[in-house]
Parts: structure tokens; C-alpha cells; sequence
């Protein structure tokens, strides 16, 4: 059941600060595992920079969610151009990048909510495709999304420090789900 003390709203330029800590502690919570720490670190400091998430919620076409609960961040979505490597044709597309969400917070709606919304804004902004890429190993995240619409389009190494992960690209056709 969904936590009723949830909120919601569109990221902030003081919200940076919260957003990479968020960033950086549920990366590690559901991947850190994973890596040797010299990547995770080399990871974690570039991609949840305090000075790229400002950039990032300050860019235009950038749209960033955040999920509370009281004063908290609990999770947060973030959608943008496609960066993925896949040729999406002549329809506008737009990627889905994050949707993270603490441990703790996970199974009782947060993250159907965010993609909802990441779904709805990109349908607002005139996408035809919403796009974005998954770890292959991740089948809790795969099975959400393909629950959703979204069908395996490609394939790509995602680059966490040198290790190099496999990822599915997955998309989601815009112009005719509902």
C-alpha cells in the first residue's frame, strides 16, 4: 500500500545536494556490490557530482521528479534527451534515465508512481519513444517495465569506471500505448 505521507514535486536548484546523495546511496544499496571500489568511486563522483545534478535540474531539457516522505527524498525519477546508443529514427524521443528509489521505500507504489509520471511527461513533450536502459541482470527492473509497455530494442556496455556492464536498451512506443 502507498505511504500516504508521500509527495511530489518537480526538483529544485537547492534540491542538488539531497538528489546526489540519493543518486549515489541507492546505486551502491542495489549495484555496489558489483564493482571494484575504484570504479564505483571513479562512478559515483562523476555521475552524482553535486555541480552535474544542479546542471542537470537547472537544463531545460531536463525534467527531474522527486519523491518525499515527510521532509525526505525518497526517490526520484529524471527524464531528458536520448543518449542511449540506438537510432530512433525521425519520432521524437525522449530517454528515461533514473528512477531510483531507497530499499526501504521499494514495493509500495513509489517507483509505479514515477514512471507513470516519467511516461506522462514525455507523451506532454510530444515523444513519440520513450527509451531507456536497464542492467541486463536486473529482472525486478525489467519485468516492471515490461509490465508496463516497454519491449527489449537493443543492447550497449555501460561503463561503470572501467568495468563494463551489459545493458538492455528498452522502448516504450508512445504514440500508440495509452
Amino acid at each position: 500500500m502507498l505511504d500516504r505521507a508521500l509527495t511530489f514535486r518537480d526538483a529544485r536548484e537547492n534540491d542538488a545536494v539531497d538528489v546526489a546523495e540519493i543518486g549515489r546511496d541507492t546505486f551502491i544499496e542495489t549495484f555496489g556490490h558489483l564493482y571494484p571500489p575504484h570504479d564505483l568511486k571513479t562512478y559515483l563522483d562523476d555521475a552524482f557530482a553535486i555541480e552535474t545534478i544542479r546542471a542537470e535540474i537547472l537544463d531545460p531539457q531536463i525534467e527531474v521528479r522527486i519523491a518525499f516522505a515527510g521532509k525526505r527524498i525518497v526517490a526520484y525519477t529524471k527524464i531528458g534527451p536520448c543518449k542511449l546508443p540506438i537510432d530512433t529514427g525521425a519520432d521524437p524521443a525522449l530517454e528515461l534515465h533514473r528512477i531510483y528509489v531507497y530499499r526501504a521505500r521499494q514495493g509500495v507504489g513509489v517507483g509505479r508512481i514515477l514512471l507513470n509520471w516519467a511516461i506522462e511527461r514525455a507523451r506532454q513533450r510530444g515523444a513519440a519513444q520513450l527509451l531507456l536502459g536497464v542492467f541486463s541482470k536486473n529482472e525486478r527492473a525489467i519485468a516492471v517495465y515490461e509490465n508496463r509497455g516497454f519491449e527489449k530494442v537493443g543492447e550497449y556496455k555501460f561503463p561503470v569506471g572501467e568495468t563494463m556492464d551489459d545493458e538492455i536498451i528498452m522502448r516504450l512506443d508512445l504514440s500508440t500505448e495509452r
